[in-house]
């Protein structure tokens, strides 16, 4: 699994629409999705304790949740994740299954 940063933060109308002519100009837009967006479905889980959401809340270093998730309403195709965190950075190991 190959960890990697993973920044998220919101950005501006004016600035998002520059990003996208200047990302239309040098990549290829997702084919998945309908004008460049998708719908994402996602089930997570986590044990009785719920070590997951308090390992998430109380800051703990290295941690791992699990989800099923689809993409644009159609359950014929549905992937299993193992997401990971560790030392702040982010990796995600991903199956499909057949429902």
């Amino acid at each position: 699994m190959k960890f990697r940063h993973e920044w998220k933060h919101e950005i501006a109308v004016r600035d998002c629409l520059i990003l996208q002519a200047r990302l239309d100009a040098v990549a290829r837009r997702d084919t998945h999705g309908d004008n460049g967006r998708y719908e994402i479905r996602s089930l997570y889980f986590d044990d009785p304790r719920d070590t997951a959401l308090r390992e998430k809340i109380n800051g703990v270093n290295r941690r791992e949740k699990f989800r099923f998730r689809y993409y644009n309403g159609d359950a014929s195709y549905i992937c299993l994740e193992k997401k990971s965190k560790m030392d702040g950075l982010c990796a995600k190991a991903s199956a499909g299954i057949n429902p």
